[in-house]
């Protein structure tokens, strides 16, 4: 009866050795993750405007070397089909892409199903510095044609 005892008690020791060690590796793991910076914000447009037709809207985070002038895309996301204004979006980056000698913007373009111009477009909104939790506000605006 003892040895059983004994037993049992060894038995439950292990269990409750191996689920605290579980605990540790995952906490350990989550620590070693990259942690996301999001900016938030909303997409506007002056008139309440619904769209029957598809359309995709282009969410473009980018990057520019200030002495090069060379621009990249850091992140984008696109919204498939928005049916009214205003328009929500979030896009996460990575906050080990961000330095101190590049400038950041973003941009917001809004195209027809199928088409590589897009016809309304937000002013490029220049983002002083990327510190996480930003959460903007971008104004849709047709594109003027070139006289």
């Amino acid at each position: 009866m003892q040895t059983h005892r004994l037993s049992s008690l060894c038995l439950l020791i292990l269990i409750i050795l191996m689920f605290t060690s579980c605990v540790s590796n995952s906490a350990a793991q989550r620590s070693t993750q990259i942690p996301y910076r999001i900016i938030s914000g909303t997409v506007m447009y002056p008139n309440n405007l619904y769209f029957p037709t598809r359309v995709r809207m282009e969410i473009t985070l980018t990057a520019q070397n200030l002495s090069s002038n060379e621009q990249f895309q850091l992140v984008t996301q696109s919204i498939r089909n928005p049916q009214r204004f205003p328009v929500n979006f979030i896009l996460r980056y990575d906050p080990n892409d961000i330095s101190r000698s590049l400038e950041y913007s973003l941009i917001v373009e809004l195209y027809h199903e199928q088409e590589e111009s897009p016809y309304l477009i937000s002013p490029t909104v220049v983002l002083p510095t990327l510190t996480g939790d930003e959460n903007i506000l971008v104004e849709l605006a047709p594109i003027k044609e070139k006289i």
